[in-house]
């Protein structure tokens, strides 16, 4: 007995933009999910990744160290751009605690991930760091797989359509917490294009998707009125090649 596993808009029939996307069969079309977490927000705006902290980013690019916990063996995906921000990665085997030095030259870094063909999990937090050890680039904590950070930057020749926004928090509704978007140009122009207070979860849904321009920082940022509490957002959207001439 012979399968199909063809599009259904192959036969005539209807099948969602989404799925086509998602499964590949849009040329130039690709979907982007970027998720963070970070359990201790406190009362100024942070970018929500594995730090409680703002984020640096390279100055240009360089090479940098990969290292884990005692006996690390993972190996690990890195997903970032080079210096013309172009889409560039590596597999790289984690040297225990030990740094490894990249290949490739980095100007962003966009994800970490375990790959699904490791032999092993790592047992210690994960991280991307500069030469000297000081500035964190990515970072996948422990029993995690993967790096939760709302950092991105859009690769050259690319723009990148935000969809969807879903933020989640430990508050109450006796505290809340204020979302903000946003976006630095290559020129280091800052905008924060959207700004919204909300009590315990956000949602935005949007029927005309935003474009975000090739080379375009985008960080995923939020605070809280008091205290410090658990946010995690996701973000949906289509990556999309540029026409060409």
């Amino acid at each position: 007995m012979t399968i199909d596993y063809a599009s259904q808009t192959q036969h005539g029939k209807d099948e969602p933009f989404d799925l086509q996307v998602a499964r590949g069969q849009v040329p130039g079309h690709s979907t982007v999910n970027i998720y963070g977490y970070q359990p201790t927000v406190a009362t100024t705006f942070i970018p929500i990744w594995e730090n409680a902290t703002g984020y640096t980013y390279p100055v240009a690019a360089t090479q940098m160290h990969l290292a884990g916990g005692v006996g690390d063996t993972a190996s690990i995906l890195i997903s970032g751009l080079d210096v013309n921000y172009g889409i560039v990665s590596e597999t790289l085997a984690l040297n225990g605690a030990t740094a490894v030095t990249t290949v490739n030259s980095y100007i962003r870094i966009n994800a970490l991930r375990v790959t699904v063909d490791s032999a092993t999990n790592p047992s210690g937090t994960v991280t991307l760091k500069d030469l000297t050890d000081t500035v964190t680039y990515a970072q996948i904590n422990v029993g995690i797989g993967r790096s939760q950070s709302t950092i991105f930057t859009v690769p050259a020749g690319y723009t990148y359509y935000l969809q969807r926004v879903n933020i989640y928090t430990s508050l109450n509704g006796n505290n809340f917490a204020t979302y903000q978007n946003k976006t630095i140009s290559p020129a280091g122009v800052v905008q924060v294009t959207q700004q919204a207070p909300f009590e315990v979860n956000y949602e935005a849904r949007r029927i005309m998707p935003r474009p975000i321009p090739e080379k375009t920082d985008v960080q995923l940022m939020c605070k809280v009125e008091s205290g410090a509490h658990a946010i995690a957002i996701s973000q949906e959207g289509y990556l999309i090649k540029n026409s060409q001439g």
